[in-house]
């Protein structure tokens, strides 16, 4: 019979960073993902950059581990990690390159949104509408609301 793996004791199943709740079962890297604004490839670098087992769980992590991870991925241009991995290069107010997680990006979305709104940015108004930005046809797809068939003559 096969012996089981090295399984921990005790394990938190649920781990809340950056206001979101981490599924502690999941390897670090792949549960890193689940935070707003943190993928596959930027997750797995901060992990490793890190120097934290990439083999562990999430909540096998000591209270120390956890520390340093939310210190790292708060401010990930300490690890040296490149700029093309950030989600926000060349910020248009200050110049500088950033990674936004979390809240964060939602404060960030609706600063530009109202300054956009201001100058009179047409990108502005169709997100405020709902309505397709990128140059997308809005005939027949991407609509909203019930569907409503058609009524027949009587």
């Amino acid at each position: 019979m096969a012996q089981p793996k090295n399984v921990p004791t005790s394990i938190q199943h649920i781990i809340r960073m950056f206001n979101t709740n981490v599924d502690g079962n999941r390897r670090v890297a792949a549960a890193l993902t689940q935070i707003r604004g943190m993928g596959k490839r930027i997750s797995d670098a901060i992990v490793k950059r890190s120097g934290i087992d990439p083999s562990k769980r999430a909540g096998e992590l000591s209270q120390e581990e956890l520390d340093l991870l939310t210190e790292c991925i708060a401010n990930p241009k300490k690890l040296n990690l490149p700029d093309w991995m950030f989600n926000r290069r060349n910020d248009p107010v200050d110049g500088t390159t950033s990674h936004l997680v979390g809240t964060q990006i939602d404060a960030v979305f609706r600063l530009q949104l109202e300054k956009g709104k201001k100058i009179g940015l047409v990108r502005a108004y169709r997100l405020m509408n709902g309505l397709k930005v990128r140059g997308q046809k809005t005939k027949s797809n991407g609509r909203g609301g019930k569907t409503v068939g058609v009524s027949r003559k009587k």
